[in-house]
């Protein structure tokens, strides 16, 4: 624990009584089965505990753990699994993964790749933080950062083809560029092409509309519609000064919290079955058993009981995951059906929020 401080272990021996009484080095070392010199070591920081030993020392004193780091230690996986007193095997088998995919996790910010969305979860429940916590030490992460800065700089190129007038801006699947992006992104070229299409088209459109407010800008009939236009002009100008590092973000992010394609199905179903929900028993025609489950565990539905029958619907935060991202799922799953959100906007487009009174089912998923 590279980040170990050693000045908070002895502060916390000197100040804290443990029994009633301050223990001496010795002490320490006694109760921990341990030598009195490898404890003045940790405290000198020539030597580091390991997590077992963090743990230990962290109940010796009743002092959180995250109290015998440094205070410039960041929020990473690392320092939350020896806060948590776990070796890296122990959180593996913990979380519910190999060790060499707990390690790229630690190492490279990776998630595995048949991860079924639950690992992030998973991370939250082990080492006792909310799955916010889990998302900003991931993203964070320097191998991340580093993933992302370079995605947004091959971006930066492919979005150069959107400056051309009068001709397409799109990028093939056998454009060595996209080659690039899809290892960038871990997904297929076929995939990859179809995101990064995506995101140039949207990314023309913020010309277009740029394009748009210069000339009514330039051809106002009054002062306040010319400030209205000229207002308009500059905003869009951060948006496409910013497009390459949001469009990376937003694209990383998602992919890295997507649910895979039987999830997805299931989450179009339930959106348009509505509050009529979806009959239990007729759950295995979209996605087995497990894939309702994990959707339960992200919060994205829930199981409720009507008479004797359970029906499975969409929580509040399902669909509104459905309305912000369906448009990407598109591009990731094109032979799944849009979903139909028409019955969940009011006449002025406004959201309706969807209300429960009915008593969630004793037995769920």
């Amino acid at each position: 624990m590279t980040d170990f401080d050693g000045e908070a272990l002895r502060t916390a021996r000197l100040t804290r009584p443990v029994d009633g009484e301050l223990l001496s080095a010795e002490a320490v070392a006694r109760r921990l089965g341990t030598s009195k010199s490898r404890i003045l070591a940790y405290e000198n920081n020539t030597s580091k505990p390991d997590p077992k030993r963090i743990a230990q020392l962290s109940d010796l004193f009743s002092i959180p753990a995250r109290r015998l780091r440094t205070k410039r230690a960041l929020a990473d996986l690392h320092g939350l699994r020896c806060q948590s007193g776990l070796t890296l095997a122990e959180a593996a088998a913990k979380v519910g993964i190999s060790r060499s995919s707990y390690a790229n996790l630690e190492r490279h910010a990776l998630l595995p790749v048949r991860d079924d969305g639950t690992v992030r979860m998973n991370l939250a429940r082990v080492f006792g933080v909310t799955p916010a916590v889990i998302d900003r030490a991931l993203l964070k992460h320097p191998a991340a950062v580093a993933r992302q800065t370079e995605l947004a700089e091959q971006l930066r190129i492919v979005f150069q083809r959107a400056h051309q007038e009068h001709a397409p801006a799109v990028i093939d699947v056998d454009d060595p560029l996209l080659k690039h992006i899809a290892k960038l992104l871990q997904r297929s070229p076929k995939v990859a092409c179809r995101i990064v299409n995506a995101e140039l088209d949207a990314y023309r459109e913020l010309l277009r509309d740029h394009a748009r407010m210069k000339v009514d800008e330039a051809f106002a009939q009054s002062a306040d519609d010319a400030a209205g236009a000229r207002n308009r002009r500059v905003r869009l100008e951060a948006l496409i000064e910013l497009a390459e590092p949001t469009a990376a973000k937003n694209v990383s992010r998602f992919l890295s919290e997507a649910m895979n394609v039987r999830q997805w199905r299931l989450m179009v179903a339930l959106t348009n079955a509505g509050l009529d929900g979806i009959a239990l028993s007729s759950i295995s025609r979209y996605a087995s058993a497990p894939d309702l489950a994990v959707l339960q565990i992200r919060q994205y539905a829930t199981v409720l009981q009507r008479g004797d029958q359970a029906y499975a619907t969409p929580t509040e935060n399902g669909l509104s995951t459905v309305r912000t991202n369906y448009a990407r799922y598109g591009r990731l799953y094109p032979r799944v059906p849009a979903p139909n959100l028409s019955r969940y906007w009011d006449q002025r487009r406004r959201p309706i929020v969807v209300r429960r009174a009915i008593r969630p089912a004793q037995d769920t998923i």
